[in-house]
C-alpha cells in the first residue's frame, strides 16, 4: 500500500481546509484487517473524512480503517456510483436534506407520502437505500486487541449488528473513541466482474473544520488483469504433503529439542551419580 503525504488544497469562506492523500489498493489475497488504508483519525466536531473508491475487476473487497479520539455520536454515508471526485466530497445529505424541508412546507401531505413511498421502496435496497445499490459493509471495532463486528448491513433484522449499523447510517450511534475498521464489498446479487465505484464519508458530531479526502487507486491485480494466489507450500507431485515427508518435517522440527532433553538429562544423571551415598 502507497500514501501519498496529505496536503491542504483550499480553505473555504467558512475556515473549512480540504485535505487530500491517495492509497493503492491491495490485491484480493492480501486484504486483510493489517492492510487496511489508513483514513487518518477523528474526533467529536472536528473533521469528516471521505473516501473515493471503487471495487474493480479482480476487486472483491476494500478495506479502509480510521483512529476515532472521542466518545459521540459517529454518522456514515456510502453511496455508489460516485465516480465524480469533486462532487463525492460534498455533504452527501445536505442537498436532500433542504428539498424536504421545502416540500414538507409548500405541501405537508404530498411529503408524508412520499416519505411512505421511499420507505417501502427502500426495503428493496436494505439499509442503504437505492444510493447505495450494489454494496454493503461491516464495520468493526478492535476489543480486547480482535476485530468486533458491530455493524452489517447484511445482518438479520432485530439483531444488534443490524440496529448498530442503523444507527450509524442515520448517526445515531453513541461510538466509544478506538480503532475502527470498514470493510465495502459487493451484494450478492451484483456482478462481481463489473466495476462498482462508491464514496464513504464518515463524521462525529454536527459541524467539521477539516475536510479530509483519500482516493483510493486501483490495485495491482486490476491493472495486470491477473489475480493472485497465495503461494502453494505442497511438495509432492499430486499437490498434497506425503506422509513420509510430514513425518520428516516434524522430526527435524523436534530434534533440537530432543537433543536438548537428552543433554539435560545426562547432567543430572551424572550430578546425582556423584552425590549419592550408595
Amino acid at each position: 500500500m502507497v500514501n501519498s503525504i496529505p496536503r491542504a488544497t483550499n480553505v473555504d469562506d467558512s475556515g473549512i481546509g480540504r485535505w487530500e492523500k491517495s492509497v493503492r489498493d491491495v490485491n484480493d489475497v492480501d486484504e486483510k484487517f493489517a492492510n487496511a488504508r489508513d483514513l487518518g483519525y477523528m474526533r467529536l466536531n472536528y473533521a469528516r473524512v471521505s473516501t473515493v473508491g471503487q471495487l474493480a475487476e479482480y476487486d472483491t473487497v476494500d478495506m479502509y480503517k480510521i483512529q476515532v479520539q472521542s466518545n459521540g455520536k459517529l454518522s456514515i454515508s456510502l453511496r455508489s456510483g460516485a465516480e465524480d471526485e469533486n462532487s463525492s466530497v460534498l455533504d452527501l445529505s445536505s442537498y436532500q436534506q433542504k428539498l424536504d424541508e421545502l416540500k414538507k412546507q409548500l405541501d405537508p401531505e404530498g411529503y408524508e407520502k412520499e416519505q411512505e413511498e421511499k420507505a417501502k421502496e427502500a426495503e428493496k435496497y436494505g439499509l442503504l437505500g437505492e444510493n447505495g445499490e450494489g454494496l454493503q459493509i461491516q464495520v468493526y471495532m478492535i476489543k480486547n486487541g480482535k476485530e468486533v463486528l458491530i455493524g452489517d448491513t447484511t445482518a438479520e433484522k432485530g439483531s444488534d449488528e443490524y440496529t448498530n449499523m442503523e444507527q450509524l447510517l442515520n448517526g445515531e450511534y453513541k461510538a466509544k473513541k478506538g480503532e475502527y475498521y470498514f470493510k465495502i464489498s459487493r451484494t450478492e446479487d451484483y456482478d462481481e466482474d463489473k466495476s462498482l465505484a462508491y464514496v464513504m464519508q464518515i463524521k462525529q458530531g454536527e459541524k467539521y473544520k477539516h475536510d479530509y479526502v483519500t482516493t483510493e487507486s486501483v490495485s495491482d491485480d486490476t491493472k495486470n488483469k491477473t489475480t493472485s494466489k497465495v503461494p502453494s507450500t505442497t511438495t509432492s507431485s499430486s499437490g498434497a504433503l506425503s506422509s513420509v515427508n510430514a513425518l520428516a518435517i516434524q522430526a527435524t522440527k523436534y530434534q533440537a529439542t530432543a537433543q536438548m532433553l537428552e543433554i539435560g538429562y545426562q547432567t543430572i544423571a551424572n550430578l546425582y551419580s556423584k552425590n549419592s551415598k550408595f
